[in-house]
């Protein structure tokens, strides 16, 4: 899918487009049209207009012109701290509307002056639909929660609520808590270093770590034996 949050691409600066040709980004942009219809909320961009040709298809939006939190953070500039609360309110719209994002990182986060913009809903997913189902299942690993990788279980607000909790500690430490790796691999660690590592996570983070820990459980037929339930001690 061509890139698109550059005002080079829209005639008039008020407004970005965003272009799709093969039969899968196709169908993406065509669901990301559908959420932004149907959505209305101050820190998602407004839907402008929608047009499939026989060659491509276009999407055009409300333009923002900021930068990505990610960028923000690689160059050590400060990121407002109301983002956490607009963009939390963000998530919980689409969750209203039966939609997780699906790839909530620092990259989808545009930062402009004091005010954070979600964006990029083409990755998005129905909730209650099987990750196994999904035909066009597109995801970050390093932010993605457990489900999403091994591709098991249902499309869950909760899966959207730890790429957040993910994004939150970025944002906060500058750091990624498994040092880039997804929490698929994080699992991998064994116990000893899974307890190490977790404790200094924080309280919310801790928290949803363990509830991904418990996800796998109950979906992996046969959990890997590097894995194990002690170092959830680190809860007590």
């Amino acid at each position: 899918m061509v890139p698109y949050w550059t005002e080079k691409q829209a005639q008039d600066a008020t407004v970005f487009r965003k272009f799709a040709y093969s039969k899968t980004d196709r169908f993406r942009l065509r669901k990301e049209a559908e959420i932004l219809s149907s959505i209305h909320h101050p820190r998602i961009p407004r839907l402008l207009d929608f047009d499939e040709g026989r060659t491509h298809s276009e999407l055009i939006a409300q333009f923002i012109p900021g930068v990505s939190m990610g960028s923000l953070l690689r160059n050590g500039e400060a990121v407002p701290d109301a983002w956490r609360s607009e963009i939390t309110e963000a998530v919980e719209s689409l969750h209203y509307s039966g939609w997780n994002h699906a790839d909530i990182k620092p990259a989808n986060i545009l930062i402009h002056g004091s005010d954070a913009y979600l964006v990029d809903l083409d990755s998005a997913a129905r909730h209650g639909e099987p990750y196994s189902t999904i035909p066009d299942r597109s995801f970050t690993p390093s932010f993605a929660a457990w489900r999403q990788v091994a591709g098991r279980g249902e499309v869950s607000v909760s899966d959207d609520l730890f790429s957040l909790a993910l994004t939150d500690f970025v944002g906060s430490y500058r750091r990624h808590p498994f040092n880039g790796h997804s929490i698929f691999e994080f699992f991998l660690l064994g116990a000893d270093r899974l307890s190490n590592m977790v404790s200094k996570f924080g309280k919310d983070l801790m928290e949803r770590v363990c509830q991904q820990y418990e996800v796998m459980c109950r979906l992996e037929p046969s959990p890997v034996e590097t894995v194990s339930p002690n170092w959830r001690k680190v809860r007590k």
